[in-house]
């Protein structure tokens, strides 16, 4: 019989900090969308695990990425957010940087001597897309983006994802550490208690999930009235969640702020971009995160509580938690 993780996994300050070196700062993670990097000058930044990070088109127009923190004194480039930016100047002192992230002008800084690399170069992100997903990649030895995608790539080409104009963001916080997230979405056994209105358009007699390739799993589902499913649900690890449909998906990303707090972030692309059709596409999105949200703020109290440590998976319906927790079991080795 498989067990679950220990609680202490989900609770624990020591296990994130280990987690975002063995986990955050290795693997490629969607980081923002091509349509917010569409020409010269704009930038994306924001933050994964603690990471301050910024992407920003070069006037080559080619995606460059840097963590968003000034050698000198820990200042930004940027603030949060997404903008346009002529040059890379920290906003705190006002040094100067190149596209490269060499250091231009020290601002009035009274030393002749020339700094060190280590003082006075910006850190580089990897920066990849696939389709009109950017993703980032805080390690030089993590093998390049479609090399890790694997077999998803070919698994999602059946739908038009190039085509889908992306519409809008919708970021939720959540109380609870990001893998009591993750671990839910990972079952279908918990929808027929809590998805009254997803139980009742799903046959859940057939609903299954399985992994491929060790980097990401598939839920399928037959809808209630018995015509075959249109859509593709996929979740690659760690944290990336794809809703993919004829004429829309979306995109659903898992980013923990902390040991014990989580943002759902949705982007939602479609064919028909009217606000009608969005809204109907975040409402459906918003009535089941309601639900999840509840029951996993209650688990991760649980959690906290000191009385659960770790119970048993189900071999019919938990397989999917048991390739996502002993990938980051071994994580924090």
């Amino acid at each position: 019989m498989k067990i679950a993780l220990n609680a202490e996994a989900y609770r624990e300050p020591d296990v994130y900090k280990v987690e975002r070196q063995s986990i955050w700062a290795t693997e490629w993670i969607m980081f923002c969308t091509t349509a917010e990097l569409a020409k010269s000058g704009d930038y994306f930044a924001g933050e994964i695990a603690g990471f301050n990070l910024l992407l920003v088109v070069n006037p080559e127009g080619s995606i460059v990425g840097f963590h968003n923190v000034c050698p000198h004194r820990a200042g930004v480039l940027a603030w949060p957010g997404q903008g346009t930016l002529g040059n890379l100047v920290c906003k705190y002192h006002g040094w100067a940087f190149g596209w490269d992230g060499a250091l231009k002008s020290a601002r009035d800084f009274g030393n002749d001597e020339p700094l060190c690399a280590e003082h006075s170069e910006l850190k580089k992100v990897r920066v990849e897309t696939w389709g009109p997903l950017v993703f980032v990649c805080l390690s030089e030895s993590t093998p390049p983006l479609h090399q890790s995608l694997g077999s998803l790539v070919d698994k999602a080409s059946s739908f038009p994802i190039e085509t889908f104009k992306y519409a809008r963001r919708m970021t939720r916080e959540l109380a609870c550490n990001w893998k009591t997230y993750v671990d839910n979405y990972l079952e279908g056994y918990h929808i027929q208690l809590i998805h009254p209105s997803l139980n009742r358009s799903l046959k859940m007699s057939t609903y299954a999930v399985s992994v491929h390739d060790d980097s990401y799993c598939v839920h399928e589902c037959e809808p209630a009235d018995g015509s075959p499913v249109a859509g593709l649900w996929l979740f690659r690890y760690p944290n990336l969640a794809m809703n993919i449909y004829p004429d829309g998906m979306n995109v659903e990303r898992i980013v923990p702020i902390g040991h014990n707090k989580t943002h759902v972030v949705y982007d939602y692309y479609s064919v028909d971009t009217s606000e009608a059709n969005i809204a109907r596409m975040v409402a459906m999105s918003n009535e089941i995160l309601d639900e999840d949200q509840d029951m996993c703020e209650i688990v991760q109290k649980n959690l906290d509580g000191g009385i659960y440590q770790a119970g048993p998976l189900s071999p019919k319906h938990e397989m999917c938690l048991d390739w996502f927790q002993s990938k980051v079991e071994r994580s924090h080795r």
